[in-house]
């Protein structure tokens, strides 16, 4: 029998009786199936909506390093005892897989034509099936998965722009011609993502939040984002199981254009999933049934789906995906940055549009002279100086100005240069 066959009945044998979590942090009698035989794709996970350069939590709020707040009527006062600073917030995530999907037409109408789990597998290829914790900080003395899994150290690529490798499958393994494979859909699942600070009136959240199970002070704020504030239904997928980017017309669904494009073969790729989580953090509070104060927490600035005191708090956080050919690619310095907080260049194709409400296919804050973007791909582009100005909380909201360009094929890491200036 081959032997790759051989370890993968093995494998399978093995991991027949452990199972997973949903949304929620319950857990589900599905198995965790790991055959991850994959020497040519790396796949690269960020918590970043800049794919290069990231800024510091230090340069939080214009450089004050203090996380946003909600400040527009609605939400009720906040309690903001003992406070940290972006930097030394801990937070701790837990991602139970990551899957793609080429079948364009079924996942119309954000994923609302699947509602069985033989549609679910049928429409998703499981590239990355296996659990992955991060922490920013230590939650025990003991072993935890975030420890047995490096975790510390990934949460620090996850916010560096480096990207944490996730364990994956290469969907195109066992091909080495034919036309490449379009796909349109990405999912992130989230199980929990812990902010570890917040209070409720005469509530030791200790008693009610637990990571990796064991208990936190702060609030998973999943089942907080899995709806928009004021969601009259919830019988919909929710938005953060999974965390879900689906590939536009404007962006080249349904024919494709190279950015989630797998080919067959024997080049090396990399496969790039980003979510806008650093730059996002903000303090909220909600409100109770009375309209008295309920609590307070960190979730994601409610840049595009306004939170006004609901327990509810989605609908702000994004996912973009793109395929890197390096051998393709080529390296480009943007010049005419001034190096403001406030500003980020913001890279689409020249047929995206509304470019505010979505996260930019490359980005990276405006850096003083010139600002280096490790990877792009041949194609057109539309590059686009973003500025955090109308309401200041993390996410780009006002474009100041804007410029095409052509990155031409077979780059092979060739450097080549634009000029825009931003702001």
């Amino acid at each position: 029998m081959n032997r790759k066959i051989s370890t993968a009945i093995l494998l399978s044998l093995m991991l027949a009786a452990c199972r997973q979590g949903d949304w929620k942090g319950n857990l589900t009698g599905a198995p965790v199936v790991s055959t991850l035989f994959n020497s040519r794709m790396l796949l690269l996970l960020k918590a970043t909506y800049a794919t290069d350069n990231p800024q510091d939590f230090s340069q939080y709020n214009g450089g004050t390093g203090a996380l946003y707040k909600d400040d527009v009527p609605g939400d009720p006062a906040f309690n903001l005892a003992g406070v940290p600073l972006a930097k030394d917030l801990p937070i701790f995530i837990d991602i139970g897989e990551i899957r793609i999907s080429s079948k364009y037409q079924q996942g119309l109408g954000n994923l609302s034509q699947i509602t069985t789990t033989k549609q679910s597998k049928s429409f998703w290829d499981f590239i990355a099936p296996n659990r992955e914790v991060y922490c920013t900080v230590p939650y025990t003395l003991n072993s935890n998965t975030c420890r047995s899994q490096n975790g510390e150290f990934k949460m620090q690529q996850l916010f560096n722009g480096d990207g944490a490798q996730y364990e994956s499958n290469d969907p195109t393994e066992g091909t080495s011609q034919g036309n490449p494979s379009q796909y349109y859909y990405t999912g992130v699942f989230l199980r929990s993502m812990i902010t570890a600070w917040g209070n409720i009136p005469n509530v030791d959240l200790t008693t009610i939040t637990f990571f990796d199970n064991y208990p936190i002070n702060g609030f998973n704020i999943v089942p907080r984002m899995a709806y928009v504030p004021g969601a009259l239904t919830k019988s919909t997928t929710p938005l953060i199981f999974p965390l879900l980017y689906s590939m536009g017309g404007d962006e080249g669904g349904p024919m494709g254009n190279g950015d989630m494009e797998f080919r067959p073969g024997y080049e090396p790729y990399i496969f790039e999933v980003r979510m806008n989580l650093k730059e996002n953090l903000m303090i909220h509070s909600f409100a109770a049934l009375d309209g008295s104060n309920a609590g307070t927490l960190v979730a994601v600035s409610d840049w595009n789906a306004d939170h006004q005191g609901q327990t509810d708090i989605g609908g702000n956080l994004l996912l973009r995906s793109r395929t890197i050919y390096p051998s393709s690619a080529s390296r480009l310095l943007i010049n005419g940055g001034s190096g403001s907080t406030y500003h980020y260049y913001g890279i689409f194709r020249d047929t995206e549009i509304n470019l505010l409400k979505k996260l930019p296919l490359i980005a990276s804050p405006a850096l003083s002279g010139t600002t280096p973007i490790k990877y792009i791909m041949p194609g057109q582009y539309q590059l686009v100086c973003l500025g955090d100005i109308a309401r200041v909380d993390g996410f780009p909201d006002t474009i100041v100005r804007q410029t095409t360009f052509s990155v031409p094929p077979n780059g092979n890491g060739n450097t080549m240069a634009v000029s825009l200036n931003c702001p």
